[in-house]
């Protein structure tokens, strides 16, 4: 069983490691970068993408192939809350029980840190690209960033922050919710599995089964996150699928999509159940 504590120990170290910098003028927006960076989040993404690698790569230990993915993506999910944050977008004051970046430092360098990461997230990969030799192993980098940027672009993440920010109340309803969930939450956690699949060299076939795995949990995800926002504020009046659907129902949809991603694992040679169990914690923390 991977030892996902100190798996993301490591993670951390590697991504602490990105932004050390010595004193210079653009010190502030980088103090800003780190603040949201390494605010307390989950880092749900980047250990999908570790423990998927883990359970498909044929090398021992071989993090340093896909550290710098799963850094990308979680710069590229840090940035998108950021700017989700600012007054133009949701306008909230605190996330993860602290002020918000804007708060901090200014809508104008909390912009700017939003900015600073998604570039940097592509610095890393391109640095990290640069390096590799084996022409099959940088044909399958190249595609697993392009995967990285598709799933958080206009048809991506952005696509389901448009949604969010773009409809009137009264023109949402079941499908819109579900296909912005898909879109702005969805999408990236499909990518962090699938993209350790294609740099570990997983077969088409076996792809298809990840992604249908990573589109379950992550609309599975987004359903638990419903869940936990009604028992902390039930008067917040914000949108989701509680307004569409009973709690109970909700809940046995959760189950029906945690069951359905392990049936997509089905035939594919794991290598114990640390991604399961990751999964299972993940998606069940409201009970």
């Amino acid at each position: 069983m991977t030892d996902t504590d100190n798996l993301l120990e490591k993670f951390n170290n590697y991504l602490s490691s990105l932004l050390e910098y010595d004193d210079s003028p653009q010190h502030k927006v980088i103090d800003s970068m780190k603040y949201s960076l390494f605010s307390g989040g989950k880092r749900i993404r980047p250990m999908l993408t570790l423990l998927t690698y883990s359970e498909f790569s044929s090398e021992e230990d071989s993090f340093g192939k896909i550290l710098p993915f799963a850094a990308a993506i979680e710069m590229i999910h840090t940035y998108s809350l950021i700017h989700d944050d600012l007054p133009a977008m949701d306008n909230d004051d605190f996330r993860r029980e602290k002020p918000t970046n804007h708060k901090v430092y200014t809508e104008g360098i909390a912009t700017l840190a939003g900015d600073g990461l998604l570039n940097m997230s592509m610095e890393i990969l391109l640095r990290h690209i640069e390096t590799i030799e084996d022409k099959d192993e940088l044909k399958r980098a190249i595609r697993a960033m392009k995967h990285i940027y598709s799933a958080s672009g206009v048809n991506g993440m952005i696509g389901g922050q448009t949604i969010d920010i773009d409809f009137d109340v009264s023109d949402y309803n079941e499908d819109i919710c579900e296909n912005m969930y898909k879109l702005k939450t969805g999408a990236l956690i499909k990518a962090s599995v699938v993209v350790s699949g294609i740099i570990a060299g997983v077969e088409a076939d076996n792809l298809t089964k990840l992604a249908k795995f990573g589109e379950c949990i992550g609309l599975a995800y987004q359903f638990e996150d419903d869940l936990l926002d009604e028992e902390k504020d039930p008067d917040s009046g914000e949108i989701n699928m509680l307004f569409f659907k009973e709690k109970e129902e909700l809940k046995n949809e959760i189950i029906e999509l945690t069951n359905s991603s392990y049936e997509a694992l089905e035939g594919l040679e794991l290598k114990d159940n640390s991604l399961k169990s990751f999964v299972a914690k993940l998606i069940n923390r409201s009970r």
